[in-house]
């Protein structure tokens, strides 16, 4: 729900969201199964957080137990009013975006909720001295008009078209939630500011408590603005790997893992009392292919790894089929989609001869040589996850059966996709992770030159401008008809220069208790966008 008029429509408006990794079952505390109704869930993953700021993190997890707190002015679901041409938010010029604030709602702290707080969090965003990583949508406002302490004028440098999916929104990757003015906009930066440990939010649930490396407890707001959760606490545990997460499951130690993956499907479905629930999701599982050195500077040896790569049997071996192939970066499901553009079928006489023609010949090892050097390659995954290092040893497979090695590295999730971890530093050959796409296709963070990691999320590091001029094209055209015509354009030029391979949209399964009432998952980044009306049994 948002902080904006009620209103329903395809994107959910949400000014100050609610989502939760959250779990259910009854239990008194975050310790052993309590068969009382204390209205305590307890929750986890696989790693801890390194903040409780939307902001300063790449991690969906953290995304989400920040929204526990936090909340945003755009959401899937949730249906509120959505600024547009149409309802007369978004001038016809493209260059002024209205949002119409709720009254009477207050942060936690009892300090009101005002435009000033917007206006103070987009500061923060565009602070260079903060540690953000999609700054997208927010570089282009000019200013905020906030003389009306209800309405927000955001005033932008040029027309934007998918402005209102990014601006404070909590749909795709970089989620920035807003924050209170009165805490934040003296602040010189929020990287080791306290407010980023322990937030200050609009939302359903206060942060009671977060010992580094044991449990993050939040408990319920009793001045949320639609009224007391219904749940008494949220407690998250982490636990060090995916099969210790899975004997907790079976042990009653943890109530649910709304995120959990499909690459255990079958196990889940024998846990007694619980349940496994699947949606669809804009999480895309990807090879990213570090374009910046050798080997895979070379496009030939990109597409012979697109042709080698079995993603029918990835999908199946380690995802029980939870999702569908992808044919490009966009969904079969989005307006912006197109099949005119360059497909991988699974091909080793293709990756062969593409290998052939690069000039790697098969020495008597059975691999292949250029010269005095062997090709061999590094992937980089998250560590104590079962699907991460299940991909990498198939992907390895599938690559020695064309003569191409591949050696794995996995590092603790809060390490991978840091700013200092292997990603973002580009050392690296692939690195094998999901991640959900724009709701809207304007992708130019992902492939633009001037985006390279980690100024921005091309961390495939490829850079075309011709690209670029596209990608900027049609971010600047407002008309869909026009837009589509202009994305099919940049969906084949990236299909050709194969950076990254898309692999499958993923479905998004989670694991929870059958005492939990009233979670049903949105299909954006944050699945758990409605924790004030759940209820355990």
């Amino acid at each position: 729900m948002s902080l904006i008029s009620r209103v329903r429509s395809l994107i959910a408006l949400a000014v100050f969201l609610i989502f939760a990794p959250g779990c259910a079952k009854v239990s008194t505390e975050a310790g052993a199964p309590s068969s009382s109704s204390f209205g305590v869930l307890r929750i986890s993953d696989i790693s801890d957080p390194s903040t409780l700021n939307p902001m300063l993190s790449g991690a969906d997890f953290v995304y989400q137990l920040a929204g526990y707190t936090l909340e945003f002015l755009v959401q899937l679901d949730d249906c509120e009013r959505v600024p547009s041409a149409e309802n007369g938010d978004v001038s016809q010029n493209g260059l002024t975006v209205t949002y119409h604030l709720r009254k009477g709602v207050t942060w936690s702290d009892g300090a009101p909720f005002t435009s000033k707080d917007i206006e103070a969090s987009w500061r923060q965003v565009v602070n260079p001295a903060n540690n953000v990583q999609e700054r997208e949508g927010y570089t282009v406002v000019a200013g905020i008009d906030t003389s009306d302490p209800h309405t927000a004028v955001v005033h932008l440098i040029h027309p934007y078209a998918p402005f209102v999916t990014r601006f404070f929104a909590a749909i795709q990757e970089g989620p920035i939630a807003v924050m209170p003015a009165h805490l934040i906009a003296n602040l010189k930066e929020l990287n080791d500011a306290r407010y980023s440990a322990q937030p200050v939010g609009t939302g359903p649930f206060i942060v009671q408590s977060w010992v580094r490396g044991g449990a993050v407890t939040f408990a319920a707001n009793p001045h949320y603005w639609r009224g007391t959760p219904r749940l008494r606490k949220i407690v998250f545990q982490s636990r060090p790997s995916s099969e210790n997460e899975l004997v907790g499951l079976r042990a009653g130690e943890i109530d649910a893992d709304f995120d959990a993956g499909p690459q255990r499907l079958p196990q889940f479905r024998t846990i007694a009392g619980m349940h496994p629930v699947q949606s669809h999701s804009l999480r895309l599982s990807v090879l990213d292919m570090n374009t910046s050195r050798a080997p895979l500077d070379d496009v030939r040896v990109r597409r012979a790894v697109a042709f080698a790569v079995d993603r029918a049997r990835l999908l199946h071996d380690v995802f029980h089929d939870a999702g569908v192939l992808a044919d490009e970066w966009i969904p079969n499901w989005s307006w912006a989609y197109t099949s005119d553009v360059p497909h991988y079928p699974h091909d080793v006489a293709r990756a062969n001869a593409l290998l052939d023609e690069a000039g790697w010949k098969r020495g008597a090892d059975g691999f292949r040589h250029k010269g005095t050097q062997r090709l061999t390659m590094v992937y980089v995954g998250t560590a104590g996850d079962g699907a991460t290092q299940q991909t990498a040893a198939l992907v390895q497979a599938d690559l020695r059966s064309v003569g191409a090695d591949m050696t794995m590295k996995f590092y603790p999730y809060d390490q991978v996709f840091n700013l200092t971890g292997p990603i973002r530093t580009g050392n690296f050959d692939f690195a094998g992770y999901s991640f959900s796409v724009n709701y809207d296709p304007g992708a130019l963070n992902d492939d633009g030159c001037e985006y390279f990691a980690p100024s921005g999320a091309n961390d495939a590091r490829y850079c075309d401008r011709h690209l670029d001029a596209l990608e900027e094209e049609g971010l600047a055209v407002n008309d869909r008809a026009g837009r589509k015509k202009i994305y099919a354009q940049i969906e084949r030029v990236r299909m050709e220069a194969l950076a990254g391979l898309p692999l499958y949209f993923r479905d998004r399964v989670g694991i929870v208790t059958n005492a939990l009432r009233g979670y049903s998952p949105s299909r954006g980044i944050i699945p758990e966008w409605n924790a004030w009306q759940w209820t355990v049994k």
